[in-house]
């Protein structure tokens, strides 16, 4: 496709997009820049409306949330803009149809990793609704998140029991009705701790009462990952062979008693690392220093642990927000082209389930792409997103401005892969999503959330 090619679209209220528009710079002030991302960020919208009413429980909450946070990131940019706030009224119509959408699931038949998406979803639902004056539907978003998602991630999903081995409790990715118990692989694992931390600070905020519940689940998590780390022979957060360092998509310990030997459900292989996971890490932890000194004091209130100071505290989990800081930057931006990429391991391209790990980059832009956590990541991953918002928006198909889950180039792809297993000591050679299963309009609508996350980061990098 020749992505000089002159197009002309109409989107929002008559907003044009003429030629070929060039990120030619990331420096963030070119009101150029600024004007060519608003009409873009418009037309992905527009597209958005077309593609986001599909049924699929988790994708459908997942890709929503994408809508909810570049909403945001345009409403913080462009605040009295009026194409800006009639998308924002467009999505208050969406959220209605999304909270009928939620009823009318059969929940038994759903997995713990979905509740977190919706959970997340649904707090930054409640953000918007509430800035736009429909209270009523927010309060229903909050009873959605806390009562409902929060609520069974913590008394079905949780693993409350003590003898899981090498490391107890954790969060398993089973089926709401109990048929299957599920692996306790990252994703869920770092979805309860992130809803749970999301949820505090919105309970803090808003001066609600019993909230020593979600601290109390937000430092259970807080151990249950640390303690992995600790064991280096297992290299949960494994180090690259420069600097920084990655989380894997599942702990794996293959011993007699052992609570963590499952492959499957998805299949899982040596080395397995996914862009989503690094993201919603950094989140959790950034929320966690924000509330540091509640932290502590909900902790030495339950006698949890005599020796806990918010400053250490601080430090660690600086620490490893900087060293996953670095593993991005490093092995999750190719050196070729600037772009940030998905880490070539077939368990995320493959077609078991390629069309659920499809959404990372996005994910992990949604999250590292906010201020707080860009002011502890220790890294500017700015030229990246801009870059990237490119090459999404020079591949996107020109009739309807539908993102494509590919938008690199093969060349190049060869040389990450090789960039790739230098630096992590293991590669699979692929290159193209396995979307062979994925229905189209799944596709269309995961694909164009990934565009919207990345637009929105690279909104986020005006000054």
């Amino acid at each position: 496709m020749d992505r000089r090619k002159f197009i002309r679209v109409t989107g929002i209220s008559g907003v044009t997009l003429s030629g070929f528009m060039p990120f030619l710079s990331c420096t963030g002030n070119e009101p150029k820049l600024e004007e060519e991302l608003k009409e873009q960020a418009l037309l992905a919208f527009k597209r958005f409306e077309e593609v986001w009413d599909f049924f699929d429980f988790w994708k459908r909450g997942n890709t929503f949330d994408a809508c909810l946070v570049f909403a945001n990131a345009m409403q913080q940019r462009w605040p009295n803009d009026p194409q800006v706030k009639e998308m924002n009224e467009k999505i208050v119509k969406m959220l209605e149809q999304n909270l009928a959408f939620f009823k009318s699931v059969k929940v038994e038949v759903m997995w713990a990793d979905d509740f977190g998406w919706w959970g997340l979803m649904a707090l930054n639902a409640r953000k918007l609704l509430l800035n736009m004056d429909e209270v009523e539907l927010a309060d229903k978003y909050w009873k959605l998140s806390n009562d409902l998602c929060w609520e069974y991630k913590k008394n079905t999903a949780y693993d409350h029991t003590e003898d899981a081995k090498p490391v107890p409790h954790g969060c398993r990715n089973g089926d709401a009705a109990g048929q299957s118990l599920g692996v306790k692989n990252t994703v869920t694992n770092v979805l309860l701790f992130l809803l749970s931390s999301r949820i505090y600070r919105v309970a803090k905020e808003e001066s609600r009462e019993d909230t020593d519940k979600y601290l109390d689940m937000v430092y259970r998590q807080w151990i249950w990952f640390t303690d992995w780390f600790k064991l280096d022979e297992y290299e949960f957060l494994k180090e690259l062979s420069t600097e920084g360092a990655l989380v894997q998509e599942r702990p794996i310990a293959m011993f007699e008693g052992s609570g963590y030997t499952d492959k499957i459900h998805p299949p899982w292989a040596e080395g397995w690392v996914w862009t989503g996971d690094q993201g919603m890490l950094v989140a959790a932890l950034t929320d966690m220093i924000a509330v540091k000194e509640d932290l502590a004091s909900f902790i030495g209130r339950n006698n949890l642990d005599a020796e806990f100071d918010a400053n250490t505290f601080e430090t660690q989990a600086k620490t490893i927000i900087q060293q996953i800081g670095k593993g991005v930057q490093n092995a999750m931006v190719g050196n070729a082209d600037g772009l940030i990429r998905e880490a070539p391991c077939f368990s995320s391209f493959g077609p078991a389930h390629g069309g659920d790990y499809l959404a990372g980059r996005g994910i992990m832009m949604r999250y590292l792409g906010s201020s707080q956590e860009k002011a502890l990541l220790g890294v500017n991953l700015d030229e990246a997103a801009v870059k990237t918002a490119k090459a999404i928006w020079e591949t996107r198909n020109l009739e309807n401005n539908q993102f494509q889950p590919e938008y690199t180039s093969a060349e190049n792809d060869k040389l990450y892969i090789k960039q790739f297993l230098e630096l992590w000591g293991l590669a699979d050679d692929i290159q193209e999503w396995d979307l062979n299963t994925m229905p189209e309009d799944h596709k269309e609508g995961v694909c164009q959330a990934v565009g919207m996350d990345i637009i929105g980061a690279a909104i986020k990098t005006l000054k």
